[in-house]
């Protein structure tokens, strides 16, 4: 399924479709990179005194800050291009 048709149904389910979803996504995964995402997400909603910074992984901040690095010099792309390029990409306007 597609992700936007995924959030879709998701958005018009009760509370059980949902825990039911996510249990049938997590159980039916091995990876225990997404499993200790999910967890870290969960504790995170959970908490309100866990910063996310502290939730991701070492190279998930080096990327941030990568991307950091580069808006300071000036690197970075103009919202309105981006969305140009997109809506070009996806045969609007």
């Amino acid at each position: 399924m597609h992700l936007w048709n995924l959030k879709l149904s998701l958005m018009n389910t009760n509370t059980a479709e949902i825990k039911n979803y996510l249990h049938k996504l997590i159980v039916e995964t091995d990876d225990e990179g997404i499993l200790s995402k999910v967890q870290a997400y969960f504790t995170t909603l959970q908490s309100k005194n866990i910063d996310w910074w502290d939730t991701i992984s070492d190279q998930e901040k080096q990327a941030i800050n990568t991307g950091l690095q580069q808006l300071q010099n000036g690197e970075g792309i103009p919202h309105e291009d981006v969305k140009r390029k997109a809506d070009k990409l996806l045969g609007r306007k």
